[in-house]
Parts: C-alpha cells; sequence; structure tokens
C-alpha cells in the first residue's frame, strides 16, 4: 500500500510542485511506481482526472486531488494576467487584477484548454546512482501564441472606444476609478473573450521531451525537485511567444 504527504502547489510565475510520496511497505521503489507516481500527478493536475491518483495513494482524498487540480488552474490563470495583463497603477502587485467574475471565467476556460493536454509517460529507466529518469514526452499547447498573434486586431475595437477619453480632465480620484472599473475591466472581458475564441482552433506544437528524476530518501520518501516540475510545467502550455 502506498501513502503520501500532500502535495504541495507553490504559486508563482511559474507552476512549482514539489511533494514528498512514502514508498511501498516493502521500502522499494520500483521503476513502475517511479512512472505511475509521474503519471498520476500529470492527470490530476493538468486534467482533473482523479481515479488513478487515489488509487495509487492511500492517504490521499478526493478533495486533496481537487485542491491540486484548482491551484494549477489559479497559478496558470495568474500566469495568464501577468503575461497579457495591465500593469497595477499603485505599483502594489504585478499586474491590475481583473474582478472576481472574470478571473473564473478566464478558470473556466483553462479546466478546457488543460482538458487537451497532450503527453506520454515513458517507462522509468534506473540510474547507476539508485534513482529513476522518467521522460514525459509532451505536445505542448499553441493557444498562447494564438492569443498573440490575434491580440493586435482583436483589442482594435477596444482601443478605439477609450482614444477619446481625456483622463486629463478628471481628477486623480476619478482617473484611478475609470481605470481600475471600467477601462481595465473592459480590457480583461475583452482578453478573455479573445481566449475563450482561441479555445476551438487549440493546436500542438513540435514534441518535446523532459526527463524527470525520482529519487528516495531514507525514510523511504519519494521525492522530484521543484524545478524538474517546474520545466514540465512549461511544456504543458508553451509559453514561448
Amino acid at each position: 500500500m502506498k501513502t503520501a504527504c500532500k502535495s504541495l502547489l507553490a504559486l508563482g510565475m511559474a507552476l512549482s510542485m514539489l511533494f514528498a510520496l512514502t514508498a511501498c511497505d516493502d521500502g522499494g521503489l520500483s521503476k513502475e511506481d517511479a512512472s505511475k507516481c509521474i503519471q498520476v500527478e500529470m492527470d490530476t493536475t493538468y486534467k482533473g482526472e482523479f481515479d488513478g491518483f487515489l488509487d495509487y495513494y492511500s492517504n490521499m482524498t478526493k478533495s486533496d486531488a481537487l485542491d491540486q487540480y484548482t491551484n494549477n488552474l489559479t497559478g496558470e490563470v495568474s500566469n495568464f494576467l501577468y503575461m497579457f495583463g495591465l500593469d497595477d497603477p499603485n505599483g502594489v502587485e504585478a499586474y491590475l487584477s481583473p474582478s472576481d467574475g472574470l478571473v473564473s471565467r478566464a478558470e473556466e476556460l483553462y479546466k478546457e484548454i488543460y482538458a487537451k493536454s497532450s503527453y506520454e509517460v515513458q517507462p522509468a529507466a534506473k540510474q547507476d546512482d539508485g534513482t529513476y529518469a522518467v521522460k514525459v514526452v509532451v505536445q505542448p499547447i499553441d493557444i498562447l501564441h494564438q492569443v498573440y498573434e490575434a491580440s493586435e486586431t482583436y483589442f482594435a475595437d477596444f482601443f478605439a472606444r477609450y482614444e477619446e477619453v481625456d483622463t486629463d480632465s478628471m481628477s486623480e480620484e476619478e482617473a484611478m476609478d475609470w481605470f481600475v472599473n471600467t477601462y481595465a475591466e473592459d480590457y480583461y472581458a475583452t482578453l478573455i473573450d479573445l481566449l475563450e475564441s482561441k479555445v476551438p482552433t487549440i493546436g500542438y506544437l513540435d514534441d518535446k521531451s523532459i526527463v524527470i528524476q525520482v529519487d528516495m530518501d531514507d525514510e523511504y520518501n519519494v521525492l522530484v525537485t521543484d524545478e524538474d516540475w517546474m520545466n514540465l510545467d512549461k511544456l504543458i502550455i508553451d509559453r514561448n511567444f
């Protein structure tokens, strides 16, 4: 029976996932264990498919799996809004956040996007140092490329709506209120409209592969570094546009 500590998702500019999983009762870690670990973690995090995760780990619940899935969505929507969003005029945050309703709408779209994740976890290979190398082949999703390439044309009407607004005639307080509650909300609504328009045309870039090292400590905890998970995460939805 395999048990696991809770997976921890550290959210920032990219997803970082670091977790420790307790190995089988006999203290051994097989090639099958190593590959299965990566498979169930990816299926849970990206596709919201929890059955394999719950079968594999004895002390993880559906709530744990759902938290892992939703935390990833939250982090990736933050990444998206950071990449395409507006600067915080107060300089407090990395970007100006839209309303909760628009964020929720973006998260629903990201569920659809991640459901199209395409990857293959290959059989693990044992290394001379006793660790396992698990190769994952990914077909990166191209939707951010599509959003970027279409943004100038798609936003033409948006910018035209505001080109004659005279913020100089407003007080500082009025200008800030207009920017946050009118301009920014309309901007983000337009951005999310653009994202939604590209979901049906999602395609894939050329295959990319990554090798993830799976290790086990003296207490039989199976470990994967957050660096490997960050590098893997960057391949699922390609951000190099």
